[in-house]
């Protein structure tokens, strides 16, 4: 029995911090490149093509961010958990292109 408590504290410690979707938008040039985790609700559109997603995911704090991702796009208004790399295209004379993130795993709690 102790060892099932112990390893349920080494799962929780294991798992990523929640980075806040405004962060990422708000501050996109110091998450270029970087892994993350995030969590929200998909907000439309949700699209899927052959086994390419690509989906909006709202966070708690109202902000949204593009997610790209393989298999089935997941339906409008499912909650995710997903982790990814930020992706950053830098900004033109005419366009600060948002971030967009580049799915690893993706869990729906």
């Amino acid at each position: 029995m102790r060892a099932v408590a112990v390893l349920a504290l080494l799962a929780a410690g294991a798992s990523a911090a929640v980075t806040p979707i405004g962060d990422i938008v708000q501050h996109r040039d110091d998450w270029a490149n970087r892994t993350v985790t995030i969590e929200g609700t998909v907000a439309a559109p949700s699209l899927g093509y052959a086994a390419d997603a690509l989906y909006n995911v709202q966070g708690s704090d109202d902000f949204r961010v593009t997610v790209a991702g393989k298999g089935p796009a997941p339906a409008v208004g499912a909650k995710v958990v997903v982790t990814g790399t930020v992706r950053r295209k830098p900004p033109d004379e005419e366009f600060d292109f948002p971030p967009v993130i580049e799915e690893t795993s993706r869990q729906t709690p």
